[in-house]
């Protein structure tokens, strides 16, 4: 089990900046992502734990999740939505919606090589490498970051297995061990060859943190990142994840 406890939190109705936290969680405690100072992690904590923690605090810590903000940011601007941390902008990112649809390949672009090029991220030739290398048709989802633009802040390198712990899964709830804090799932894991796809359905625990996700029931699907169970799906939530993370090995492979 990862070392906190959330004893106050739920996942209804929960906001830009909880769906944020709760995907950004795990990779951050691991150290791939967002500020790295013990104090951020301890606020990120709080705030999941349903302490009151002033908005604008949580809202610069999120800044500093440099590959995600610059994301939301640009999905944003896409929609005319003022904020970035709206709901459905940073769902559309970690899930996928229809906002995805309104980001021209251009402007995705452009947005690599201007964010992903500042001071202790990529140097700006790999940055505009790689977005000399985005397909078109290629939508700001995480999946695509993952499989296209991989880290960009140089503490982990997404390779093999990794591209499969690092974005956002799917599976079926079959069986829920409570001593063990884990939930066993059916899903389909990532196959990296020549091209990529989504293999045969297999089965595999993922941790459960039972202060972040509330027990979900058999039959349901749950999302996943990092091997820690996030968030139970609904049917829209599912279909959209699917479709969008379809949609970027679709494209990718066209190139390869």
């Amino acid at each position: 089990m990862l070392g906190f406890t959330l004893p106050n939190f739920k996942q209804e109705n929960l906001g830009g900046l909880k769906i944020a936290a709760i995907y950004g969680i795990k990779p951050h405690l691991l150290g791939f992502c967002g500020p790295q100072e013990r104090s951020a992690t301890q606020y990120l904590l709080r705030y999941l734990s349903g302490q009151k923690i002033a908005e604008k605090k949580i809202r610069e810590i999120f800044k500093g999740f440099e590959g995600a903000y610059s994301y939301y940011k640009l999905i944003a601007r896409c929609n005319r939505i003022k904020d970035p941390f709206d709901e459905r902008v940073v769902k559309s990112y970690w899930i996928g919606n229809n906002f995805l649809e309104k980001v021209p390949t251009k402007a995705l672009k452009e947005m690599v090589v201007k964010e992903f090029s500042r001071s202790g991220l990529l140097p700006k030739k790999i940055a505009a490498k790689q977005a000399k290398k985005i397909p078109v048709g290629s939508k700001p989802h995480h999946s695509f970051h993952v499989l296209r633009i991989g880290s960009i802040t140089g503490r982990v390198k997404l390779r093999g297995k990794l591209l499969d712990l690092c974005r956002v899964g799917w599976g079926k709830v079959i069986a829920i061990n409570l001593s063990q804090s884990k939930i066993k799932v059916k899903f389909k894991p990532l196959k990296i060859g020549k091209k990529y796809r989504l293999g045969k359905i297999k089965e595999k625990y993922i941790i459960w943190n039972r202060n972040l996700l509330p027990q979900p029931k058999l039959g349901q699907y749950i999302s996943f990142h990092w091997n820690l169970a996030v968030q139970i799906l609904t049917k829209k939530d599912l279909t959209n994840l699917q479709k969008y993370t379809q949609e970027t090995l679709t494209v990718l492979n066209a190139i390869s």
